[in-house]
C-alpha cells in the first residue's frame, strides 16, 4: 500500500510539475478611493514591488492596466511571477510584519474587490 501511495504521489508530482514551472499572473480588479489618483496608487505599488524584489525575487513584475474608454477610476493590477513557487513565496512574504505594513499602504488609496490567478501558457 505504501508503494502504491508513493507511486501515485510521484505521478501526480510529475504531472503537475509543468504547472509549477509556467509563469503565473495575478490580476486584481481595482478602483481608486475617492480623491485618490493613479499616481497615489502607483507610489504604493512601487513600494510593494521593491519589497517583492528585496524579499522574494527580482523576476516579479507589476503593471497597472488603466481604462482608455469608460469608467476611468477602474483599473487592473497585473502581477507576474516566474512560477507558482515564487507566487507562493510572495504570499508568504506578505504575511510577515513588514509585508503586512507594505500591503496596508494600499488601504484608503485603492479598493480591489476581486482577483484571479492565471497560468501563462507560451505559444509554440
Amino acid at each position: 500500500m505504501k508503494n502504491l501511495f508513493l507511486s501515485a504521489f510521484a505521478s501526480l508530482a510529475l504531472f503537475s510539475a509543468g504547472a509549477w514551472a509556467d509563469k503565473v499572473s495575478e490580476v486584481f480588479e481595482c478602483e481608486l478611493e475617492k480623491g485618490m489618483t493613479m499616481a497615489n496608487a502607483q507610489a504604493i505599488n512601487s513600494k510593494w514591488l521593491a519589497f517583492m524584489h528585496a524579499n522574494v525575487s527580482e523576476d516579479i513584475t507589476s503593471v497597472a492596466a488603466t481604462v482608455l474608454v469608460g469608467k476611468s477610476d477602474e483599473f487592473r493590477y497585473v502581477d507576474t511571477y516566474p512560477d507558482l513557487a515564487t507566487w507562493a513565496a510572495a504570499k508568504a512574504a506578505l504575511e510577515t510584519d513588514e509585508g503586512k505594513a507594505v500591503e496596508g499602504g494600499f488601504e484608503g488609496v485603492i479598493e480591489c474587490d476581486e482577483n484571479k490567478l492565471y497560468r501563462l501558457l507560451p505559444t509554440e
